[in-house]
């Protein structure tokens, strides 16, 4: 009986361990089912076909409307500004007083220096002097008809003396006095001489600071040098200027021209000559035109960005041989400017993106057959979107644009 109830035990253990035995061996079965699942599922990828086509790397700038033959009409003297004549858009002719500058300062400097010219002058008229350059004068003749009475006088005493009618005494007292007649007369003349100049470099100097008091005044009365439209304005009245003041840019509409700058690191790729497309910002559209660089400074200029960092930019200026229709093309119009510093023509290229770099070294994922392979590839010219490939790959071959996407190993299926 005992061993009856061992065997229907030891039977129901056998059924269990089958039962965990079979469900091991379908998880196995699920386990290997999905794995191939998985090895079997394609990947999605983007990809694109390596092509023979241009590749151009740009630069883009802002840029600004210029009239080529436009002036900068600045400030010469310090002052208030008292009339402004002209305003944004008119019309002048050369010559037209455009501004005119409170001179009431300068003007009572001149008259200072008129009545200081005056009072060394003396009185007006000619032979007019100074008294005390009259009264040299005056001394320099008494000094001379007083040597020409001692000359008479000794003169008579040695004619008597010849005659027995003085002595050597009186004969050489009345040489002497000639002599010392002489001296007087030497000294009154250095000292007519030695007032003469003094009075001659202070009228030098005043005339000279005269001279450039009146061009001060002439210089207030601001004109346009040239025939033209006045493009701005800067100042109004009641302003206080100096040196320097940019007042108005003056220039013809008709002479149009681009400037712009570019930076230092590429420049070295811009040529006289070189293509630029300008585009200008109109409501609803941009407007393109295609001109060409016409000069390149020799020097960069320390510029201003948007973002008030300063930065050493050259500026370029482009000439448009036919200009946009339907724009009026107005001095101080920003646009934007596309210069092609470098450009490939019919080499075979893949888009930038799909190039990446590891140990050093350039790869592209490229999908052959239907499966993902990494591919080393030499490279060339890289542009705005595309690099220019010089080995590696042929025409057609498909290149991932996705090349970091995690998923993606040596030969996984592709689509």
């Amino acid at each position: 009986m005992k061993n009856w109830k061992e065997n229907i035990k030891s039977l129901a253990g056998d059924k269990k361990k089958s039962k965990k035995w079979l469900w091991a061996g379908i998880g196995a079965v699920v386990v290997v089912a999905m794995a191939g699942s998985s090895m079997l599922k394609s990947l999605e990828v983007e990809m694109q076909a390596a092509k023979n086509t241009d590749v151009q790397a740009t630069v883009w700038e802002k840029g600004k409307v210029k009239s080529r033959d436009a002036v900068d009409i600045y400030c010469e003297v310090q002052g208030k500004v008292k009339q402004v004549l002209v305003d944004t858009g008119d019309k002048v002719d050369k010559g037209t007083l455009l501004a005119v500058l409170d001179v009431s300062e300068t003007e009572s400097q001149i008259a200072r220096l008129e009545g200081e010219l005056k009072a060394i002058d003396g009185l007006s008229g000619p032979g007019a002097g100074s008294s005390q350059v009259r009264q040299q004068r005056l001394a320099v003749d008494q000094a001379k008809i007083a040597l020409g009475l001692a000359e008479e006088a000794y003169k008579r005493t040695k004619e008597l003396f010849e005659n027995g009618g003085a002595t050597r005494v009186e004969v050489d007292q009345a040489r002497g006095d000639v002599e010392t007649k002489k001296k007087a007369v030497a000294q009154a003349q250095a000292s007519l001489a030695a007032l003469t100049q003094q009075n001659s470099g202070q009228k030098e100097s005043l005339w000279a600071q005269l001279n450039y008091l009146k061009s001060q005044k002439e210089k207030a009365s601001v004109k346009a040098d040239r025939d033209g439209l006045v493009f701005t304005s800067k100042v109004k009245e009641g302003d206080v200027v100096s040196p320097g003041t940019h007042l108005f840019t003056i220039g013809k509409t008709g002479q149009i021209e681009i400037e712009a700058y570019v930076n230092n690191k590429d420049i070295a790729y811009v040529r006289k000559g070189d293509k630029v497309t300008v585009i200008f910002k109109v409501p609803g559209e941009d407007v393109k035109a295609q001109g060409a660089i016409t000069n390149i400074a020799p020097a960069a200029e320390e510029i201003i960005s948007s973002l008030g960092i300063a930065e050493d930019k050259i500026k370029v200026k482009v000439d448009l041989p036919e200009k946009p229709k339907g724009i009026s093309l107005t001095p101080g119009m920003a646009v934007d400017v596309v210069i092609i510093t470098q450009e490939a023509k019919g080499v075979l290229a893949v888009p930038k993106e799909s190039v990446f770099t590891d140990n050093d070294k350039e790869f592209v994922w490229a999908a052959r057959d239907g499966r993902a392979g990494m591919i080393e590839v030499v490279t060339g010219l890289e542009g705005d979107e595309l690099v220019e490939v010089k080995k590696g790959l042929k025409q057609g071959d498909l290149v991932l644009t996705n090349p970091h996407l995690p998923e993606l190993k040596e030969g996984i299926k592709v689509k």
